[in-house]
């Protein structure tokens, strides 16, 4: 059922332990629950992770995609997945390979949902649309608008309900691009911007007025990366902005602020207070100062929980850290994204560790006042990503769920973990046994019935 076992030192850190890709594709269920599954709960739990097919990867990023569906439903649970028929399905390629076709994406980073669509995204390439049951319907490009990349953190605005997502591009200028689809889907500004270099934009962050752009120094090296040397490098003398532009009618037009160097995989929200924009970020010192090889591990590239304020009346950003606890992987109530939101939700990382390794924690952070309340799993425990899901009728920000998966190390088996948001360091409402172990991914979300 599982990938075959390797030595240590015959694969790299992505390809072991709980890392390894699952080869099959199975439908599993009613499956077992501890606890009570919140009868408030009808819909799917999805995730993306990358799984090679081959059992081979030459780079963590360049994993084939796999999606794992648990699906809620009268009290009751089912599990399926399955592989995104991309490109990489069909052979292993590596991350240049793909490199000038749109559609080569190994769609393996996360999964969203809008105007009835469902896009596996990664963000170097076209977004691939799958259906309910997880079957491939092939890439996506927004009725041949799209032409280039699309990011892996789109954000569905909660006002508007427009899809808001950008582009980077590495080989050619222009190396960024926005984006705005309307409600229905139908893509409605692609607005280039100018930056100096070809950085790795992984993410970014919206207000209900604004985009923020993020341009920091991991930069890539065309000419590096065809002598077979890492194409992606941490530049601190390419310095680190951040740009803010308006959603619509901006003509491209951005204003840039100066930070310190640093890197950011994942804010955690942004929104807007009188002239100000406030954004909590996962700041890194750095990633990949060593090469593409080190994306994560040690102490200066394990996020931490950060507060920037940008005062677009007196041109300066203040930066500001709230916590020394080294976590990632942030979520907010959906509903305030690019609102202002007072509570966020991590996931630990073991920043000691020389790779990526995922804690024993989750992490409720009042992003008011950074402080931090607590969910410790246990030692064996290793924590994914945790989604909030509102109650139905839910009157305060955190009356809901936090769902996150749990890897068992000592027993190699997984869970989906059901939390009640507002008893944070409290027992679980469920958790739900996997009929196979998940392997560690990327990101997911819920898909309500």
């Amino acid at each position: 059922m599982n990938a075959p076992t390797k030595t240590p030192e015959a694969v790299s850190w992505h390809l072991q332990g709980n890392w390894a890709p699952v080869l099959d594709e199975i439908e599993a269920g009613p499956l077992r629950v501890r606890g009570e599954i919140p009868r408030d709960l009808e819909g799917a739990y999805v995730r993306a992770g990358m799984n090679p097919r081959s059992g081979h990867s030459d780079h963590w990023f360049a994993g084939t995609g796999m999606l794992h569906s648990v699906r809620l439903e009268g009290g009751q649970a089912s599990y399926r997945n399955r592989f995104v028929r991309t490109p990489y399905f069909e052979a292993d390629m590596n991350l240049m390979s793909g490199l000038f076709d749109p559609a080569a994406s190994p769609a393996n980073t996360n999964i969203v949902r809008h105007a009835g669509r469902w896009l596996a995204l990664e963000e170097g390439h076209l977004p691939w649309a799958v259906n309910a049951d997880l079957d491939t319907l092939g890439a996506h490009d927004f009725g041949g608008k799209l032409t280039g990349a699309m990011t892996a953190h789109p954000r569905v605005c909660p006002v508007t309900g427009e899809l808001l997502f950008f582009g980077y591009q590495l080989a050619r200028a222009p190396y960024l691009t926005y984006y705005r689809a309307d409600p229905d889907g139908v893509l409605v500004e692609a607005q280039p911007i100018d930056i100096p270099n070809p950085v790795m934009m992984h993410d970014w962050n919206i207000t209900r007025n604004h985009v923020v752009f993020m341009d920091l120094p991991v930069v890539f090296d065309l000419k590096a990366a065809m002598r077979g040397e890492p194409p992606l490098a941490f530049r601190r003398e390419a310095g680190a902005r951040l740009g803010v532009m308006k959603r619509d009618g901006a003509d491209g037009q951005v204003r840039w602020f100066e930070i310190d160097p640093c890197y950011v995989f994942h804010p955690v929200n942004a929104y807007e207070d009188g002239d100000t924009i406030v954004l909590h970020v996962c700041r890194q010192q750095h990633a990949m100062a060593g090469g593409f090889e080190e994306i994560y591990g040690g102490d200066a590239t394990a996020g931490r929980l950060w507060r920037w304020t940008i005062d677009l009346a007196r041109g300066t950003v203040t930066e500001e850290q709230l916590d020394e606890a080294a976590a990632d992987f942030p979520r907010v109530n959906d509903t305030l994204v690019g609102l202002p939101a007072r509570w966020g939700y991590l996931a630990s990382l073991n920043s000691r560790a020389p790779t990526l390794t995922l804690g024993q924690y989750l992490y409720k952070y009042d992003l008011g006042t950074g402080a931090r309340t607590t969910r410790d799993f246990g030692p064996d425990s290793r924590l994914g990503e945790p989604i909030f899901l509102p109650r139905a009728g839910a009157a305060e920000e955190d009356d809901g769920w936090i769902l996150a998966l749990r890897h068992d190390e000592a027993k190699d088996e997984s869970a989906l973990v059901i939390l009640n948001a507002q008893d944070f360091d409290g027992e679980p409402a469920a958790e739900i046994a996997m009929p196979r172990r998940i392997p560690y991914g990327a990101h997911g979300n819920w898909m309500p019935s």
